[in-house]
């Protein structure tokens, strides 16, 4: 009779350490199950992390740009403004407008805000412009009827005929000298004429051509006067392919 008893007490208690054994292999299962799906939470937060961060990154550098290109507007804006004799203070107190779309990262350049406009393609309204000046400068290959540039561009080849700088003359008196400076490696090529008649909203233009010097490739420079004072910002253009121009010539 407590043999019977013995081995039932053995037999119970092996039942209770099995199920304590299984108890255990279980709580440690789960363990090893949460830990893995909390590790899988974790990369992915990094990664979206790294992701905004990239993407902040891409937006600060982006606006860093756009401010700077905006900045260097109005500074020719200005220095285009004084030459003219017109008063720039309140162009300073202008805050920059900026395109603040968010760039998307692989996206071309095309995607983006446009660059700034080269300041010989930009355009300046005359309606509240009291005193002589030239505003609006291009340079082009040729100027149509209307004494307007034709096709305006600031890259030419050694093969162009002319190469001319127009601009719109405003309010600007008969008897007025109005001179056009070009200049490239030093050499100076200088044109020049006083109109008889007055000149209010309408293209004036002036051109150099091989007669005047030949055309090398480099960066060139034009600037224009009113009465010998100046009446724009040096206006740079390109001639490419060819012969360099060198220093002196």
């Amino acid at each position: 009779m407590h043999l019977q008893s013995y081995r039932l007490s053995l037999a119970l208690l092996a039942v209770v350490l099995l199920a304590a054994c299984q108890r255990q292999n279980e709580v440690q299962l789960t363990l090893i199950a949460q830990n893995a799906t909390l590790q899988s939470e974790i990369e992915a937060v990094r990664q979206t992390a790294t992701v905004d961060a990239d993407r902040l990154q891409i937006t600060v550098e982006y606006m860093g740009t756009r401010v700077g290109q905006a900045e260097e507007n109005r500074a020719q804006l200005q220095a285009t403004l004084s030459a003219r004799g017109i008063d720039s203070s309140g162009v300073s107190g202008v805050p920059p407008q900026v395109n603040t779309a968010f760039p998307v990262p692989g996206a071309t350049t095309e995607n983006l805000a446009p660059a700034a406009t080269p300041l010989a393609e930009q355009t300046l309204a005359t309606a509240e412009i009291t005193q002589p000046a030239l505003v609006n400068f291009q340079m082009a290959p040729a100027v149509g009827s209307d004494d307007c540039a034709v096709n305006p561009t600031s890259n030419f080849s050694p093969s162009d005929a002319e190469i001319y700088i127009v601009a719109t003359g405003v309010n600007i008196p008969a008897g007025t000298n109005i001179a056009a400076r070009f200049s490239v490696g030093g050499q100076e090529i200088n044109h020049d004429f006083t109109p008889d008649f007055a000149i209010d909203d309408a293209c004036i233009w002036f051109f150099i051509d091989q007669a005047d010097v030949e055309f090398r490739a480099g960066t060139w420079s034009v600037e224009l006067e009113l009465n010998g004072a100046p009446a724009s910002p040096p206006i740079p253009f390109t001639i490419t392919g060819g012969e360099a121009m060198t220093e002196g010539g």
